[in-house]
């Protein structure tokens, strides 16, 4: 009995596991980028002198990176 009740609670478990990374990789899909962790969004990162800026080198000045989920999308469409 014990068994029986440890085993469904892992199918649960993976059941749900699955279900949530769907569900990450449909939003991939629907919302592909989200903001650059370097610049948070404003597609600028600060110059050595003080009162510089430049483009952000991670996001090329776009302020927008590619989701991890959505990169995995495209290397499965493309290969």
């Amino acid at each position: 009995m014990v068994a029986l009740v440890a085993a469904s609670s892992v199918l649960l478990l993976a059941a749900f596991g699955v279900v949530v990374a769907v569900g990450y990789l449909i939003g991939c899909r629907i919302w592909p980028y989200t903001n650059c962790s370097r610049c948070h969004g404003d597609g600028t990162s600060r110059a050595p002198s003080p009162k510089a800026f430049r483009d952000c080198p991670r996001c090329k000045g776009t302020g927008r990176r590619t989701r991890i989920g959505r990169r995995l999308l495209d290397h499965h469409t493309n290969h």
